[in-house]
């Protein structure tokens, strides 16, 4: 069965024109197995797959949209139909294939939760008890942190590391830890600065 799946995959992915929406609803539902604890733990994955490794996005791109997901209410589920759309738009799908782009996000990414509330929620209490598997739980807590550091550090990278820089940093640490001023709220006050330096 897996060969038929991965030699499937082969020919479509040379011979069809919906190559791109299958490659993106795989890559979102392949991502959207490794969400634990947050989306966060994502980024680094999304950024080395969608930038470096498969350049549908260029680095601003992705670093604007990622910026603008933390004012939305469900952000990693906005920015993957932000990328999807936006990976359809930069290899010229027009319009109707951004919308198709924005949905095969959001459905991919979605997928691997529905799937897993509907057929291992029932049984989870049950599967907890095993040594195993609670073991195991431990360690992917701690590569999800990992995971988050090495967010930062990629997405660091690409801005690069100044006086200005650290210090917007900071501010912005300080300002949500210590005031009651909004994420979304420093995010656009976070655009207008960079715009009008």
């Amino acid at each position: 069965m897996l060969l038929f799946l991965a030699l499937l995959g082969a020919i479509i992915n040379t011979t069809s024109p919906f190559s791109l929406p299958i490659r993106l609803f795989e890559n979102f539902y392949r991502n959207g197995i490794f969400i634990f604890g947050g989306g966060q733990v994502l980024v680094p994955l999304m950024f080395t797959e969608f930038v470096q490794m498969k350049h549908y996005l260029n680095p601003s791109e992705f670093l604007s949209g990622f910026a603008l997901q933390q004012a939305l209410p469900g952000p990693t589920f906005s920015f993957t139909s932000y990328l999807s759309a936006l990976s359809m738009k930069n290899f010229g799908y027009g319009f109707y294939g951004q919308l198709l782009g924005g949905l095969i996000g959001v459905l991919g990414i979605n997928l691997p939760g529905v799937i897993l509330v509907l057929f291992i929620v029932p049984f989870w209490d049950d599967l907890k008890k095993i040594n195993r598997i609670e073991y195991s739980l431990s360690g992917v807590n701690a590569v999800s942190v990992g995971f988050i550091v090495a967010a930062f550090i990629l997405l660091v990278k690409p801005i690069g590391l100044d006086l200005m820089s650290i210090i917007i940093m900071v501010l912005t640490f300080v300002v949500l830890n210590y005031t009651k001023i909004s994420a979304p709220i420093l995010v656009i006050a976070g655009i207008a600065l960079g715009y009008f330096l």
